[in-house]
């Protein structure tokens, strides 16, 4: 009897043993799952809700294309987080799939969507820096674009004009913009990327525009100037005009620079054959050579009013 007691307690303890490797087996899984989760949202970037966000429920699948699939959905239903979310989890636990770059790409979409522009940028130029010769590299470049126009400060009645703020960000979108537009002319979002290159390209003429006025009622023409030969070359897609070389050719000619104002002129005459400004221009001339020497232009003499009764006949020949 006691051999049989001896018998059932070694095999209760073996069963005890057998089920608390099982439950510890069960739990490093589970274990494994969790950190591999948490990784997903780290790689995810701020996966975690924003303002007017709310945590979504996800359910995350066993195969790389079952998480593809259902981050498709939710991305087509709008629930970006619960995109990024899948996409996340996917690049994490099947980072040799086929859809893992794509993932990496749908991430950085998803903080677009969701305003989280500054880690969409990060995305995207991560994609661009790790996989340079991939399909998607125009893409990439053209969100990075958008994303930091995206970031320029409009107009609000209580605030001052858009001119007047600070262009870092729209400085940085103008550089992004302009390596896509000019690396990708057969890209399909080329239009689009240049057409917003052209409305950044007019911002930063709008401010540059805005310091050369504040230059001009400071009477500082130097200075004045200075700005409008940014704009002259610079910005000469969006804003050389007729009226713009015209300004740049009376500031010359008080300041005395005849070289310069020459040059002006010329430029004028060439792209703007048919202005009437240019005569106003040309006649500017004598005054900046004056200057430049110190004396003062003597005024046209006016030209000799016409004659009101005709001239006599010469007597007829006899």
């Amino acid at each position: 009897m006691r051999a049989l007691w001896l018998a059932l307690l070694l095999l209760g303890l073996g069963c005890a043993g057998s089920k608390s490797k099982s439950n510890a087996g069960a739990a490093a899984n589970d274990d494994a799952e969790d950190e591999a989760i948490q990784n997903a949202e780290s790689l995810g970037g701020a996966a975690t809700p924003g303002r007017g966000e709310s945590a979504p429920s996800v359910s995350y699948e066993q195969s790389a294309e079952g998480n593809w699939q259902k981050g498709e959905e939710a991305y087509a239903e709008e629930e970006y987080l619960a995109a990024q979310r899948y996409y996340a989890y996917l690049k994490t636990k099947f980072p040799y799939s086929q859809y893992t770059l794509l993932s990496e790409l749908r991430i950085g979409d998803c903080q677009f969507q969701r305003q989280r522009y500054l880690e969409a940028i990060d995305t995207f130029q991560n994609f661009v820096r790790m996989h340079p010769t991939h399909e998607k590299v125009p893409y990439a470049m053209f969100k990075v674009g958008m994303s930091y126009y995206q970031q320029i400060p409009g107009n609000f009645f209580m605030l001052p004009p858009a001119e007047e703020k600070d262009q870092a960000a729209v400085r940085d979108a103008e550089r992004a913009l302009k390596q896509y537009v000019e690396r990708f002319p057969n890209h399909e979002d080329w239009k689009e990327g240049s057409a917003t290159l052209k409305e950044v390209r007019e911002r930063l003429l709008s401010h540059e525009r805005y310091v050369a006025d504040f230059y001009k009622n400071q009477e500082k023409d130097r200075a004045y100037v200075g700005r409008l030969e940014v704009i002259r070359t610079e910005y000469a897609d969006v804003g050389l005009d007729d009226e713009l070389l015209l300004e740049m050719a009376e500031v010359y000619a008080r300041l005395g620079e005849a070289a310069k104002l020459k040059v002006v002129v010329e430029e004028l005459a060439s792209k703007f054959p048919a202005s009437d400004r240019l005569s106003r221009a040309r006649a500017l001339r004598p005054a900046a050579v004056a200057t430049a020497k110190g004396a003062e232009v003597p005024a046209p003499a006016p030209a000799p009013a016409p004659d009101t009764d005709p001239a006599p006949e010469p007597p007829p020949a006899p």
